[in-house]
Order: structure tokens, then sequence, then C-alpha cells
């Protein structure tokens, strides 16, 4: 499936390149086997889809590898993340279960910090900018783009073309953006033999230039409540050699997640971290 999926994307880019050459604003004029989706139908899935999903809980183990870090780390814990983007993990070690590594994201601030440990805690709040931060590459970039991309429902259909169909698998590639630039390409396959829905399986996040800044999988869906849900999700930066990895169980959708989880400032306070920036600045 995994090759499927990547040889219709390889083709399909070939098709969007040849067709914008040759068609210029036309360039959605491709030729697809019988049967392709229409852009309509794709985004109205994710769009539905996405709608049922207002928040979740989680269990799971979690890798987070960066040049940042000595060694890959990998936790097991819990996740919570509510609309629009806020995100919170916490890895425990696993023969106490004391928490180890906690994150928290919400918007473009975020929080990472690690009980009991040597290494330094990080933090960024709107409208301020810090040194000491060594990732160009920000948890909440990573976190966006790894539960909400895009409101796939905003998205003008003359933006978006399904550039790839394969009718034996039931598999597609749409490209979003303007132009013979998209900003994204997202592979796709349909499941749910009940109610046939589009999901995305890897979505790949392209710079104006056309440069790969992120690549995001989603495997293992299940049925939760009627929505659609990946169990599986893998964020990476290539350029960064940033990855963050998810795998999760016992999922639970829009139950309420406290604020206490999501106070940055506050927290950031207790550690002393804008005591510590303070202090660098002068």
């Amino acid at each position: 499936m995994a090759r499927t999926i990547t040889k219709i994307l390889a083709v399909g880019f070939l098709v969007l390149s040849a067709s914008c050459a040759g068609l210029g604003e036309h360039a959605d004029r491709v030729s697809l086997p019988a049967g392709a989706p229409k852009v309509d139908e794709i985004l109205d899935d994710l769009a539905r889809n996405d709608a049922r999903i207002q928040s979740f809980r989680a269990g799971g183990t979690f890798v987070i590898a960066s040049p940042e870090f000595e060694a890959i780390k990998q936790f097991r814990g819990s996740i919570r993340f509510r609309r629009p983007a806020d995100l919170y993990v916490q890895g425990n070690q696993q023969l106490t279960n004391i928490p180890v590594f906690k994150l928290a994201c919400v918007g473009p601030e975020f929080l990472m910090e690690f009980p009991g440990s040597r290494d330094q805690s990080f933090y960024q709040v709107e409208g301020e900018v810090f040194e000491d931060i060594p990732f160009s590459v920000s948890p909440s970039d990573i976190a966006r783009e790894m539960f909400l991309p895009e409101d796939w429902g905003a998205i003008e259909q003359r933006d978006a073309r399904v550039i790839a169909f394969d009718p034996a698998t039931e598999t597609a590639a749409l490209s979003i953006g303007a132009g013979d630039r998209p900003r994204r390409v997202l592979e796709l396959v349909r499941v749910n033999a009940q109610k046939p829905s589009w999901v995305a399986r890897k979505d790949t996040r392209l710079t104006d230039t056309g440069e790969v800044l992120a690549i995001t999988t989603l495997d293992n869906y299940t049925n939760v409540d009627g929505a659609l849900f990946p169990t599986l999700v893998e964020a990476t930066f290539p350029t960064e050699e940033t990855r963050m990895t998810f795998t999760m169980r016992n999922v639970r959708l829009n139950e309420p997640v406290p604020d206490k989880y999501f106070n940055i400032r506050e927290r950031a306070r207790e550690l002393n971290l804008t005591e510590r920036q303070a202090n660098r600045a002068r």
C-alpha cells in the first residue's frame, strides 16, 4: 500500500508539472482514470471528519528526535489536544510513572520541560524572541502539522487539484496551492466500507520554492464515535532533522480539556525561566 501511494504521488507530481507548463491557469485539467474523486468530495470528507474532533486525549508512546538532544527521547504517557491548536504531552518514567517530560503548546507559544533531568527547559511566548531556544522548528509548528494543518472547508476549489488516482487501491493525491507552486500535497486513501471517506495518509508541506518543509504520516485509522482517527502520527522536518512520533491508544474524543495544562506563562515563572531570560538580556 505504501509503495502504491508513493508511486501515484510521483506520477501526480509529473502530471502536475507538465500540466502547469502546458496549460497555465487550466492546470487542473489532467487526465485521470474513471471514477477519480472530485476536489470538493475530498475536501468535504476531510472537513467533516475534522469537525467531529474538537478535542481528544489518549495514552501511548511518544518519540522525539532532534540534533539538539544527545539521544532520541522516548516516553510512555498521555496526550491531550483541543482546538484550535492546543497540545499537551506528558511522558512518564516507565517503572515509577513519575513525569520526566512535559510539552505544552498553545498556538505559537510553547513550553518544553524535563522534570528531574539536567536537560534544559525551553519556552516561547507570543511577541518575545529568546536567544537560548535552539529550535528553528518549534514544537508548536510540529503540533499544527500533525493535528490541524489546514482548515479544509476554507480552501477554494480553484486552489486544489486531484493530480493522481488509482482505482484499484482507492488512493489519490491532492495538490493544494495556487498555480504551479503547491504549498501542500496530500496522499489519501478511501476507507470505511459502510460509509467510504477520504483520509490523509501522508501530508507533504512545501515552501514557496518547492522544497520539503515537513512530512506528516498518518496511519492505523480507527473509528472513534463516528470520527476516523489516526492512532499513529509522525511529523518530520527533513532540513532540521527533527521528528516527533505519537503512537496512541485508548483514544477519547471531545471530552473537556482543563485550562491548567496550557498556562505556559505561569509555569515558566514557576520554573524561573522568565527570570533566566531577563538576566541573559541584561
